[in-house]
């Protein structure tokens, strides 16, 4: 038998249904759509193969290869300044020349005290000769009379007066010996004055020892100077080559070694040319030095420049930019770009569609400027995120940004 349903019925039925519809929609599997995360905004890089320059930066002083502070080593007027202030002057040049009057008058009478103690030689010898002459005839002469003596010839006493003539003739040739040797220290004497005087002389025009740059004069023309004053009347400083000086920590001592390259933030190249033999306690460094050409004088002594020493350039190695870095609990990691496709070998589109992050474990080498070398994890040509990391997961959607080399974009 068929029981009509009322319309009352009907309603509480429908209502049931909508509902259970309603409680049961949240246990139900939805669709990729709902599950998906918004796509994260990235830059990528590909690691590079290439050389790598490892470095230590450096603050130096530069310091000139040789200086020179320029000094009268005689007193006198300057009567005259052969130079211009700042001039490039070269060894041997004119600087300074010193009134030569009362130094010309000294040698001259250095010149008279030499030839006079040449004639007094020439005496000594002469007198030397003459008494050698003497004693050998009064020589003779004793030998011969004292034969006779011996043989009664002669009386005995005129023999014995022979001998002692000839006793004392010889005692005065070793007189005048001696002479001739106090004459010979004299004109010894005598040419060492000359020789004192016209260096003295030669000293009033004062010279340039070394190449290089003068600088500003003490005084001018009409001054005097004396000899050997604690102030030096101007210094010259050598600027072609030139140095830098600056220190590098002691752990660093085992990889240096002469010329060894430095590049200044200039764009000057020099070479390490010298080390020091000690460290320096209160600073556990060591001091250095690196020469340059400085072929257009812009390195000036007593200025600070700032550089880098390489210390080893590494071949063909893996480079990423150090932007990409970041540290974890299992150390640095970055998160590369992978295609969730089987063949998938970049981004596609403006999307980067397939494209996802994961992270990788690395190696990590010296790093200088922008750049660090990988030693293991990494190979070349795989994108890495240098941009935009921070907000990514494991797994995580990447997009590119529309100008980013390699999106697809025209």
């Amino acid at each position: 038998m068929n029981v009509p349903i009322r319309p009352r019925s009907l309603a509480l039925l429908g209502g049931g249904v909508v509902v259970f519809l309603l409680l049961t929609r949240g246990c139900w599997p939805q669709g990729e759509e709902s599950k998906r995360k918004p796509a994260v905004l990235v830059s990528l890089a590909p690691a590079s193969l290439g050389n790598f320059d490892e470095t230590f930066p450096i603050t130096g002083e530069v310091k000139p290869l040789a200086s020179a502070a320029i000094r009268s080593q005689v007193s006198g007027v300057v009567q005259r300044v052969y130079f211009r202030e700042g001039q490039e002057v070269e060894a041997g040049q004119p600087l300074i020349g010193i009134d030569p009057s009362p130094w010309q008058a000294a040698l001259n009478q250095a010149i008279a005290n030499r030839n006079k103690a040449i004639a007094k030689v020439r005496e000594a010898n002469a007198e030397v000769r003459r008494s050698r002459s003497e004693a050998r005839l009064a020589r003779q002469r004793a030998n011969r009379y004292g034969s006779l003596g011996t043989q009664g010839a002669v009386s005995v006493d005129l023999a014995e007066q022979f001998r002692s003539q000839a006793l004392s003739l010889e005692a005065t040739v070793t007189s005048r010996e001696s002479e001739v040797e106090s004459t010979r220290a004299d004109l010894a004497a005598g040419r060492a004055a000359e020789a004192n005087a016209r260096l003295n002389l030669e000293r009033t025009t004062i010279r340039s020892p070394i190449r290089g740059r003068a600088g500003q004069l003490r005084l001018t023309a009409g001054n005097l100077v004396r000899e050997a004053e604690d102030r030096p009347l101007l210094v010259v400083n050598q600027f072609r080559p030139i140095t830098v000086q600056f220190a590098v920590p002691q752990r660093l001592i085992p990889r240096l070694k002469l010329g060894l390259k430095v590049k200044l933030a200039a764009g000057d190249w020099g070479q390490l040319s010298s080390i020091d033999n000690a460290v320096d306690p209160s600073t556990g460094t060591t001091a250095v030095k690196a020469t340059f050409a400085n072929r257009s004088q812009h390195l000036v002594p007593g200025s600070y420049v700032k550089g880098s020493l390489q210390l080893e350039r590494l071949l063909q190695v893996v480079l990423i930019p150090q932007t990409a870095i970041q540290t974890g609990q299992k150390g640095p990691f970055i998160y590369v770009a992978q295609s969730t496709k089987a063949n998938g070998n970049g981004p596609k589109g403006n999307e980067a569609k397939g494209m996802v992050a994961k992270p990788r474990q690395l190696q990590l080498g010296p790093a200088s400027g922008d750049q660090v070398v990988v030693s293991a994890g990494l190979r070349p040509g795989e994108l890495v995120v240098v941009k935009g990391q921070f907000a990514l997961s494991p797994g995580a959607v990447i997009r590119l940004p529309k100008q980013q080399p390699g999106n697809g974009s025209k």
